[in-house]
């Protein structure tokens, strides 16, 4: 199949809104030769990765735009209205149900939508794109005193026009309601590629309007015309809860004087009413005060039964975590840090975790006594602890999230599952909803685990499935239909949080016959030839079409049954697309190349999709072409994965990217590039040139800047390190170290071919250091790793020479001395890919030894302030090692601030590839750039690829902490 032909191919209950090819060439081409100046993506890639969201399901779109403006959306909609092309806008793509997903055409907002337009202080009103990211917008207006309060887990990546489209809400919705309670309007342009603004609008105002032309119009009169008629019925159906049915709003749309609120109809309704294009919302003033208390019981059910009481206490959010979520987090590395504050309540099986807020910290310590008492009060409740602490209330954030994120993983082939996960009730009923919904998944044999915000009576649930089994795949729909008859039951619902997508079947369910027509007739005001996000929700009246259903859509899981044998590439079937690599913190150390470049087809999520379709082409087998097509779309992905391994770390379900890179390099044949003939001989004769003497005349020779430019020029590399003036031997010598020999020494520094071949002073450095705390410190010979081979896919000889490492370092750990890391990137390597063959070799790094041993150094005489930026890859995995470096210089008399950075862009040898270089500035533009040139205090850095790119691109020479402490005089 060539690159740019649209896949006509059809998976059945997939076809809604899939264009005929002819007219889908026909609105190309006009849209080509329009002013529309946003991205056009035609490719098989980007449609791929916009193929799936964090649902079960695979439908795969037939172009994605990328508006940069509202006048792009109206051209491109008012050209596909022409040639019948149905649009869907999507967000952050997080969406748990198939959202945004489509076999029309994509308009991404997320790109480039992103802006604030307008901002009142005064007011505390705010104007954004659509694409506008939840915690980059409450980052920004945090100076401001002000906040966007509804409070989303997915928060770091879920756009506002997302939140808007699911009418989101989150922890803390009972007291600061949904999206739509702050929604003030909203400039839309509908099916037609027209543009208004849906905003209040009183009676008198309606009146007035005496030609109702257009969309606009349209709308104004079914609901002028048909609300009144409605409102017993609204009253009937709609539940009495925090949670809503929206989509669309009935029974807030009514305004209390006769007029229409027309924001509140547009919240929930998913992209099939309108598109979005600037949002105005109502801001809420920031809590000056927080705190937090953790109450313990016997399990979840003796939990929820306590919910209610607590209520009276006014908190600002309660949530609980059943006893398999609690069970996983104590596996956490937070929780070593959280049992001290526990206390006896860690060894509890369920918790309410009730959260306090006010303006002053007496009011805060008031309502955190009421929780307290009415604690004591229950006789279920075996403990109640509480912290104003932000460090402590941010360790039980962690713990949450990461628990919740272990859940996510699963085991044996099955993962945490997205399709029942958010249904609600009226808090009153969810311990007994919460048995009877543990039933449902008892009797199907699931394994699960439960947390919710238990003030809303909301509750997540995401069963442990493996849909690649056909079996898990038919548990779909009995286990749906039977949590939403439950959820009705007990008076809620079975979307209580994440909206509806291909749930919408249930509509008419949870509506009735007469509302769900009249929800017809509204979609057919808006949108009458159904163009408009088709197949969620409902379908207009005398529209071809129909709502999609939950199991007759294509599962992600029956697309990846079609691959056979994974090994080395499982953990891109692990991806379940919940988009936790599209952050918007370019401080964050997931992933560098989206963060710089925006483009999702360069991300963990992206590769990892293509991953998973060059696995289905190889296997399949019949198509040459298409197998061609699938491995440059995956080439190009990858050969802009820095390979940083912050996706092993940082992504819920731990894809690894870099690993993957090297496998799939290592399979591809054909001629590879020139510098892949000196990789495999780069350590060695760099090690061989560092310690043996004679070749010193070589060291000279590679000095010369003209030798070093010709190798660049012939191999595609550009700003290669040079080797220092002496050997690692001669930088040690008066540290107090000496070469290691069997059964010698206390610690033992590991002389890395970084540090070793290219900056040996660091080593002499760390050893000063090490030799105060010690009397006995010793140091390797230069030790082989093999890290750019493995970065490049030249596996052979690999697994050996990482076996003799293994073997060797085992040895020196059996006689009973500690091994010290001083590189970064070294002792990641050694904890992570080689972490199957030292599992039972502890690697210490330099700040580990220097924190536990800290009370030995000496205190400064001229204590100083610095600040330090960690190597992305350790930050990543052990983000707390920063907090001992902190620790550390405080022992010795320094002020030590830790900045966390992102990826300086270096990345060893992937910054050195000459067509890297521009992306690498752009990554080290994101955020080192203004640390380096800004901030009190020395900058210091721990990794040598983050040094050489601040000398390459900053002109400024960084120490290493080590290099601070050693200098000690006191």
């Amino acid at each position: 199949m060539a690159r740019d032909e649209y896949d006509t191919r059809r998976i059945d209950g997939a076809d809604e809104g899939a264009p005929a090819p002819d007219a889908l060439a026909a609105f190309r081409e006009e849209l080509g030769q329009s002013a529309f100046e946003g991205g056009q993506r035609w490719g098989r890639a980007p449609r791929r990765v916009n193929a799936t969201d964090n649902s079960i399901y695979q439908i795969e779109p037939a172009a994605v735009l990328e508006p940069r403006h509202a006048a792009d959306v109206a051209l491109a909609m008012g050209i596909a209205a022409r040639h019948g092309i149905a649009m869907a806008p999507r967000g952050g793509g997080t969406g748990t149900n198939g959202q945004s997903l489509t076999r029309g055409v994509v308009l991404d907002t997320s790109r480039h939508m992103r802006r604030i337009v307008d901002f009142d202080p005064e007011a505390g009103r705010i104007r954004v794109g659509p694409g506008m990211i939840l915690d980059e917008l409450n980052a920004w207006l945090k100076s401001h005193g002000w906040m966007f309060a509804p409070s989303v887990s997915t928060g770091s990546r879920a756009t506002i026009g997302g939140m808007v489209a699911t009418d989101a809400s989150g922890k803390g919705s009972c007291r600061y309601g949904r999206t739509s309670d702050h929604l003030l309007s909203v400039d839309v342009v509908f099916a037609d590629g027209s543009t208004g603004a849906l905003r209040d609008m009183g009676a008198e105002e309606i009146a007035a309007e005496t030609e109702w032309d257009g969309p606009l119009g349209r709308v104004l009169a079914c609901l002028v015309e048909g609300l009144p008629g409605q409102r017993d019925e609204i009253a009937a159906v709609f539940p009495e809860m925090n949670r809503s049915l929206t989509g669309y709003n009935l029974r807030d749309a009514a305004g209390p004087d006769g007029g229409l609120r027309l924001p509140k109809l547009f919240a929930g309704s998913e992209g099939t009413l309108a598109v979005a294009t600037e949002i105005e919302l109502s801001l809420t003033r920031m809590p000056a005060h927080r705190g937090l208390a953790l109450l313990g019981y016997d399990d979840c059910d003796a939990a929820l039964g306590s919910v209610t009481d607590l209520l009276a206490a006014g908190p600002e959010a309660v949530e609980f975590l059943d006893d398999t979520v609690v069970r996983l987090g104590r596996a956490t590395p937070v929780w070593t840090d959280l049992q001290p504050f526990m206390g006896a309540l860690a060894e509890r099986g369920g918790f309410l975790f009730a959260e306090a807020a006010g303006d002053t910290p007496e009011a805060v310590a008031a309502q955190l006594a009421e929780i307290d008492r009415i604690a004591q009060a229950q006789a279920a409740c075996r403990g109640c602890v509480s912290s104003t602490d932000p460090a402590v209330m941010k360790a039980m954030s962690e713990f949450r999230r990461d628990s919740v994120g272990l859940l996510s993983r699963g085991g044996d082939g099955r993962q945490g599952t997205a399709f029942v996960e958010d249904a609600a009730v009226p808090p009153a009923n969810l311990a007994e909803f919460v048995r009877d919904f543990r039933a449902i998944l008892d009797e199907a044999d699931l394994r699960y685990g439960m947390f919710g915000h238990a003030d809303a009576g909301c509750v997540h649930v995401r069963p442990m499935l493996n849909m690649r089994i056909a079996e898990d795949r038919a548990l779909i729909r009995p286990i749906s239909d039977a949590v939403a008859a439950l959820a009705k039951r007990h008076g809620g619902l079975i979307w209580g949080e994440h909206g509806k997508g291909v749930r919408g079947e249930y509509l008419e369910t949870y509506f009735g016959p007469a509302l769900y027509r009249y929800l017809r007739e509204i979609k057919t005001a808006f949108d009458p030839e159904n163009r408009l996000n088709p197949g969620k929700l409902v379908v207009p009246i005398g529209a071809p079409g129909a709502v999609g259903r939950i199991d007759n859509l294509p599962f992600r899981g029956a697309h990846d049954a079609e691959i056979g044998a994974v090994e080395g590439f499982a953990t891109a079937l692990s991806c379940n697309g919940n988009g936790a690599c599209f952050h918007w913190d370019a401080a964050q150390e997931m992933c560098p190349s989206y963060r710089a470049t925006g483009d999702r087809v360069q991300s963990p999520k992206g590769r990892a999709t293509l991953i998973r379709a060059w696995l289905r082409e190889r296997e399949a087998g019949g198509d040459p072409a298409a197998l061609r097509e699938a491995e440059r779309d995956l080439r190009q992905s990858l050969s802009t994965c820095l390979s940083c391994k912050a996706c092993t770390s940082q992504c819920p379900v731990r894809v690894d990217i870099p690993a993957m890179k090297s496998r799939f390099l290592s399979e591809q044949e054909g001629s590879r590039p020139r510098r892949d003939m000196i990789v495999c001989l780069l350590e060695p004769a760099t090690i061989l040139a560092a310690k043996i003497p004679a070749l010193s005349l070589s060291r000279a020779i590679w000095q010369s800047a003209t030798v070093r430019r010709g190798v660049e020029r012939l191999f595609g590399m550009a700003d290669l390190p040079s080797l220092p003036g002496r050997s690692v031997g001669a930088a040690m010598r008066g540290t107090g170290a000496r070469p290691w020999t069997a059964g010698s020494g206390d610690l033992v520094l590991l002389t890395d071919s970084f540090l070793g071949v290219f900056d040996p002073d660091i080593l002499a450095a760390a050893a000063r250091c090490l030799a105060v705390v010690s009397d006995d410190v010793r140091f390797t010979p230069i030790l082989a790793n093999g890290k750019a081979r493995e970065v490049r896919g030249l596996l052979a000889g690999l697994p050996e020479l990482r076996t003799r490492l293994a073997e060797r370092l085992r040895a020196i750990a059996e006689d009973g001395a500690t091994l010290v890391s001083v590189e970064p990137a070294f002792t990641m390597l050694l904890r992570q890919e080689m972490g199957d063959l030292l599992a039972d070799v502890p690697v210490a790094s330099i700040e580990d030894v220097l924190h536990e041993r800290r009370s030995r150094l000496p205190h400064a005489a001229n204590p100083g302030r610095f600040r330090l930026i960690g190597h992305c890859t350790q930050t990543a995995a052990d983000p707390d090692h920063l907090a001992r470096w902190r620790a550390t210089f405080a022992a010795a008399g320094h002020t030590l601030e830790t900045v966390r950075s992102g990826c300086c862009g270096m990345a060893g040898l992937w910054g050195h590839e000459a067509e890297n270089a521009g992306l690498s500035r752009e990554i080290y533009d994101l955020s080192w750039k203004f640390h380096v040139e800004d901030g009190d205090g020395e900058l210091l850095a721990t990794g040598f690829s983050c040094r050489s790119q601040v000398h390459r691109f900053g002109r400024r020479a960084l120490r290493h902490p080590a290099q601070v402490l050693a200098v000690q005089d006191g």
